[in-house]
């Protein structure tokens, strides 16, 4: 695409008085968005009502809005190997640009082709997740990228880190929302996730490079978390959790609601069991997933416990889950220095590691490090 176009358009969009329901409105009136940028502003502002500030606007950002700034962040974005998915375009969501309020324009790193799928849900929940939530939302994200459905989530610690790696765990692709620029890890702890998704699925942002996060982003971005998606998972949220949000954005876009139960007297499940009062499905897994949303189930599946079940502990995968037991056993370790030092794939590791947290052996720390739970010996289960 054009890079001056892409410069105008980036200027347009940051212009003060123009929003995202606005601008969606006058490319789809006008056929396209540089239809907006070269027509007059006159013919432009008669597309919608307050024409008068419309046209004032536009004459404005014609005469006053800098270039350069704008210029650089193309420039940017292409060097770092990303690209602009402008509203009105091919290759834009088309799920998300059906939305009342579509982004102008998305900073998306990695493969966008992967957004044009309709065969995608969200997975969402709190960030203080439960251990048993964690494992839900991880085997969930995996069961849905071994039916060939794209996990979208927002890379928030806790439920949305867990089913971006449960997905990438099961070679499958994923999707992160972010709120800040792309550039820019958020929470830094997701730096090392963030960079694996980037490679293996996609990152997407309606922030320019080098936005850092600030409060009203969050329900922002959860228009776009349940807009790309045919339906929207709440594992575990409190009463009052940012997550549930995107549950209500999905209901007003016209999507499936789903939600995990969890035990009843726990405060980080009333939220999600007020939406099941409130019509959400109950979720105990992912063939729920995808009856409602009627898609085709792959059997055979191993059953997934919701974080209510108490999972009876695996059996230990043999002397590669032994070696990676006794290395963690000598204090806490990254996922890559225990494959390195065990001579174990990625892949294998991760599967090894969810095994023995299934087991209650071990539990991962914030930065991607694996830590023996205290009490427990140091032989099998």
């Amino acid at each position: 695409m054009d890079k001056a176009l892409l410069t105008d358009w980036l200027r347009l969009v940051h212009t003060p008085g123009l929003g995202p329901a606005t601008l969606s409105h006058l490319v789809r009136r006008m056929g396209g968005f540089a239809a907006v940028l070269t027509s007059a502003p006159a013919k432009v502002a008669a597309q919608v009502n307050g024409r008068a500030a419309l046209r004032e606007t536009l004459e404005r950002f014609r005469h006053d809005t800098p270039l350069e700034p704008h210029a650089q962040e193309v420039e940017r974005l292409h060097a770092m190997g990303g690209r602009m998915l402008v509203i009105g375009e091919a290759d834009y969501p088309p799920l998300l640009a059906a939305i009342h309020d579509p982004p102008p324009v998305l900073f998306t790193l990695g493969n966008v082709a992967l957004l044009a799928s309709e065969g995608m849900v969200t997975v969402t929940g709190t960030r203080r997740a439960s251990r048993a939530a964690l494992t839900f939302a991880q085997r969930l994200g995996g069961d849905l990228a071994r039916h060939d459905v794209v996990t979208v989530s927002g890379l928030s610690s806790g439920i949305d880190a867990a089913a971006h790696r449960g997905a990438l765990e099961a070679d499958g692709p994923t999707v992160a929302v972010l709120v800040t620029g792309l550039d820019v890890a958020y929470p830094s702890a997701s730096r090392e996730l963030q960079q694996k998704i980037a490679r293996a699925g996609c990152l997407v942002s309606e922030s320019p490079l080098g936005s850092l996060p600030v409060p009203w982003l969050f329900p922002a971005r959860a228009r776009i978390l349940s807009g790309l998606s045919r339906g929207v998972v709440i594992v575990e949220a409190a009463e009052r959790s940012g997550s549930l949000i995107a549950a209500r954005m999905a209901l007003e876009q016209g999507r499936e609601v789903f939600a995990v139960p969890g035990l009843t007297n726990d405060p980080k499940t009333r939220g999600t069991h007020d939406l099941l009062r409130q019509g959400a499905r109950l979720t105990e897994g992912v063939e729920d997933v995808l009856a409602e949303l009627n898609w085709p189930l792959r059997p055979p599946l191993a059953p997934l416990q919701a974080p209510c079940a108490v999972a009876e502990p695996a059996p230990l995968a043999g002397a590669e889950a032994t070696a990676v037991l006794e290395r963690i056993s000598a204090g806490p370790m990254h996922e890559d220095e225990l494959a390195r030092c065990c001579q174990l794939t990625v892949i294998s590791l991760s599967r090894i590691l969810l095994q023995l947290e299934l087991s209650g052996l071990v539990e991962r720390l914030p930065g991607g490090r694996y830590a023996r739970v205290t009490g427990t010996g140091s032989g099998g289960s």
